[in-house]
């Protein structure tokens, strides 16, 4: 049997490895889950079950003579972990079990929770020793939800309101329920589809029949309350169809136990940049990481037979591959992985459009990537076949969205094209139609609010700012004035040092606000809807040494060579310094 800390240490990492920094992290802990995290292990499961194997590590953690002993998790382990993410993980499969017509009170909910337990289900009450939530679990969420940000994440569990004030912290974990699962995989055995596509992509295709799953699944995908999990919902149903995909053979296993495999594909998305002193634009493939796995480095095969290496970049995604052309955007690609056990291919989906945008962790940097769905108020690329031209042309007549150019980027073909300084202008888009649309639920904004950060001193790829440098603040909102609120996360007391209506697009200066070096939360939020942006201020006596490099970094492009701020032509003989 696997002891609590393993299984708190390996939830922990299972969340949060091949995930980029920025994510809203879920903590949807489910049978799958525990099945895949099991096979890591070399002891053996209780009973032959993982999830029993877990329960049972929970139980012997938490239940001390019949009740409910919270004392042992608060704080980090020797890992630096929360130690209280698993007996959070157990409560969110509480949640996770209750079936399709049971409705979400206290009552079934805690039923599932003393099952899991292993305590007595006769009453109908929090189970003995959690009797005030306030004092008991919320603390462990909020432990959780504070280590997520300092580690470059985001979290989403929510305290609820009235009865279901902190059951809410489980239920809004939750993602896919047992019965959704099982009636996605009767969905995809039906369909037989065979594609190979993203999770957006995928979600389209779900919801043309949205009316064949269940109520709690609908609301899920069409509930305004559910708008901002849509992505982390629509990444779950892409990881059921990726593994019913892998071994057909685990799905009929799935129908019957709730366990399923590791899913084989990888899917990636497109790299964009542009060549310093030239107007040449170049597309590579830009693969994404297994989420939950750490696997450092593939080794894929080329459409040459080349056997490439490619490492890890940064959280989620390796380095960009090779060059992409007009084949591989208008047909798709796959590529062998040649060199691992758990991983077979590697797809470039077949898509009419791509949204690129900056670059989340450096701004300043003239690439665009397949970083994630554009924020209200961020501009970024929309690369598309020239047949959507005419609904793009659509939605800009209608206000919803606005460009200031486009070009053709690849000279020997004009089927492509791309709209520049694309940014999403209205939120008003329940009435609009167009005839592709993936287009438009790609567009289509489902969070009104966003932060933007810009400026100051900054560490490279981190949100670590310069104590008198820090930077500054933009909330952008399709509302006139948001909600603010500046919170010191490293105070004990979570020192509010502001709080009022904040005018959108209207610059926020940290500079001002006599700042102390400490973690710092930015909080937005208008009609139910909350967003936030953790920023760190360290003093100068705070900065990392590093070492100088042994060599120096050149580049040699249409004739220049460029070492740092010095450029020389490579034809000359004589070294010509020019300082940029």
């Amino acid at each position: 049997m696997t002891n609590y800390t393993d299984w708190n240490q390996a939830i922990v990492s299972y969340f949060t490895t091949g995930v980029y920094r920025g994510s809203k992290i879920y903590l949807s802990v489910d049978d799958d889950v525990l099945n895949q995290l099991g096979q890591s292990f070399s002891s053996t499961p209780f009973n032959g079950n993982w999830k029993d194997d877990f329960c049972n590590a929970i139980k012997r953690q938490v239940v001390k003579n019949g009740q409910i002993d919270l004392t042992s998790l608060p704080g980090r382990d020797d890992e630096g972990f929360p130690k209280g993410v698993a007996f959070l993980g157990a409560m969110v499969l509480a949640a996770y079990q209750m079936a399709e017509e049971e409705r979400i009170n206290q009552n079934n909910y805690f039923h599932r929770l003393k099952e899991i337990l292993g305590l007595p289900v006769s009453e109908k009450s929090r189970p003995p020793g959690m009797n005030q939530g306030d004092k008991e679990e919320e603390p462990l969420w909020q432990e959780w939800a504070y280590w997520l940000r300092k580690n470059g994440f985001s979290p989403s569990a929510q305290r609820g309101e009235g009865p279901l004030s902190y059951i809410n912290y489980s239920i809004s974990q939750s993602l896919l329920r047992r019965a959704d699962k099982q009636k996605l995989l009767q969905f995809f055995t039906e369909k037989q589809w065979k594609g190979a596509w993203d999770a957006q992509s995928l979600m389209v295709r779900v919801r043309q029949d949205l009316t064949r799953f269940s109520r709690h699944f609908q609301e899920l995908l069409s509930d305004y309350h559910h708008k901002q999990r849509y992505e982390a919902i629509a990444e779950a149903i892409q990881m059921v169809y990726s593994q019913w995909q892998s071994d057909e053979s685990s799905t009929a296993t799935l129908k019957k136990t709730g366990t399923q495999t590791w899913s084989r594909h990888l899917i990636a998305g497109l790299y964009r940049t542009e060549e310093p002193f030239s107007d040449q634009i170049n597309y590579a493939l830009y693969p994404q990481q297994p989420r939950g796995r750490q696997i450092e480095q593939i080794q894929v095969v080329d459409d040459n037979q080349e056997i490439r290496p490619l490492s890890v970049e940064r959280p989620g995604w390796y380095f960009p591959a090779w060059p992409v052309g007009i084949k591989e955007l208008s047909h798709g690609a796959t590529y062998v992985i040649s060199d691992s056990e758990n991983l077979e291919d590697l797809t470039l989906p077949q898509r009419d459009f791509w949204i690129l945008v900056q670059d989340p962790e450096n701004p300043e940097v003239a690439a665009y990537a397949s970083w994630g769905t554009p924020k209200v108020g961020e501009k970024f690329i929309l690369l598309c076949q020239k047949t959507l031209i005419p609904q793009l042309e659509q939605l800009k007549r209608e206000q919803l969205i606005e460009w200031q150019e486009q070009t053709y980027p690849f000279v020997e073909n004009t089927d492509w094209v791309e709209f520049h300084q694309c940014m999403i202008v209205s939120s008003q888009w329940d009435n609009e139609f167009i005839d592709n649309q993936a287009l438009k639920e790609a567009l289509q904004p489902r969070v009104y609010l966003a932060i933007h950060l810009s400026g100051g001193l900054r560490l490279s790829n981190s949100g670590v700012w310069l104590l008198g440098h820090a930077p500054l603040a933009v909330i952008s909102s399709f509302y006139p004035n948001v909600g603010l609120k500046i919170i010191k996360l490293s105070d004990p007391l979570k020192e509010v040092f502001r709080e009022d209506s904040q005018e959108r697009d209207k610059p926020i200066s940290f500079n001002d606000c006599c700042f102390e070096p400490g973690d710092y939360l930015i909080e937005a939020s208008r009609a139910g809807e909350t967003v936030e942006r953790f920023v760190k201020i360290i003093d100068w006596h705070q900065l990392p040494l590093l070492s100088p490099p042994s060599t120096k970094e050149t580049l040699n492009i249409n004739g220049w060579q460029i070492c740092g701020s010095i450029i020389q032509p490579l034809s000359s003989p004589e070294i010509k310094k020019e300082e940029l």
